[in-house]
């Protein structure tokens, strides 16, 4: 799925061709959830409390290997993970138990957190995009510069009408972008100021000015590359922090949104009760289309940040 031998390069056509990332749980679970749910009677907070050592969990091993070998630079760097229990419990402490796996849940948020349309906007005041219903464009978690998940996690306990994911390589941006317009991708290494949306920095002018970084780092020349993107809290700490983006800087950001919104580049999928999607944070973006709630059910899905280091 690799084209010239670059880490996670596809387009959306080939990763749904390829079901080796569509992981079925199914059955294999059935009797560690049960070994899961009477540990968890013991427990005041068993979310908090659950731990790889908590409890002998083979076929969670098992699926969180399998989970791991996909996301890792051999595979296309995102896991979809089906058949999971659909009982609210029971699916929390599955889809941490997996998320513990692969590596230690990070808490800026709380360990797991609720991810539903909260009547706002996020162009009223600096809130998540997650807390409303609307389309977020692509990009990755944290707007933070000291805060960057390894994997990112949603877990959906309700869909509703519409609020599909959609996924693409940032490698394959990043090569289409180099052979269209080097020029305007030498844009996108340079450091930019981010507004301060991620808990754990405070909200100060010093702060602003030093929460800044590039949207395109490399890590190893040819190899590896580090993708942080939301371009509304780029455009928004620019204004916070009285700074003018150069006209090439948008010009960049636009044809960079323009091939990610191409159909032909990214995925589009639809995650129903029981199903849980982790991507590499670090260069799969993602989106989500416009949504609304279904009659007496409101769409709701469960987001985990995981941190590996050592993946």
């Amino acid at each position: 799925m690799s084209s010239g031998g670059a880490v996670h390069s596809w387009v959306g056509e080939e990763l749904l061709a390829s079901r080796d990332w569509c992981l079925d749980a199914g059955s294999t679970l059935d009797r560690d959830i049960d070994a899961l749910l009477a540990w968890a009677e013991g427990q005041a907070d068993p979310v908090a409390a659950l731990e790889t050592s908590s409890v002998d969990l083979p076929g969670f091993d098992a699926l969180a290997a399998r989970a791991l070998a996909v996301l890792s630079d051999a595979g296309p760097g995102a896991a979809w993970i089906r058949g999971l229990p659909t009982e609210v419990d029971a699916a929390r402490l599955a889809y941490i138990a997996i998320g513990c796996r692969l590596g230690e849940p990070l808490e800026n948020y709380g360990r797991l957190y609720d991810v539903v349309d909260q009547g706002s906007s996020y162009l009223d005041k600096p809130i998540p995009v997650s807390q409303t219903r609307y389309t977020t464009s692509f990009h990755t978690d944290s707007a933070r510069r000291g805060t960057l998940p390894r994997y990112v996690a949603l877990l959906c306990h309700q869909d509703g009408d519409g609020g599909d994911n959609q996924l693409a390589s940032a490698r394959h941006v990043h090569d289409r972008m180099k052979r269209e317009a080097p020029e305007l991708l030498e844009r996108l290494y340079v450091e930019f100021v981010r507004d301060i949306v991620t808990p754990g920095t405070e909200r100060t002018d010093a702060a602003l000015l030093a929460n800044r970084f590039p949207v395109y780092e490399a890590r190893d020349e040819g190899a590896k590359l580090i993708f942080r993107y939301m371009r509304y809290w780029i455009e928004k700490g620019a204004a916070n922090a009285g700074l003018e983006l150069d006209p090439l800087d948008l010009e960049a950001m636009d044809l960079l949104d323009s091939i990610y919104d191409d159909p032909s580049v990214h995925a589009q999928l639809h995650l129903s009760p029981g199903d849980a999607l982790f991507i590499d944070n670090r260069d799969i973006a993602h989106n989500r289309t416009p949504y609304e709630d279904l009659p007496g059910k409101s769409r709701h899905l469960v987001r985990l940040w995981i941190t590996n280091d050592n993946a």
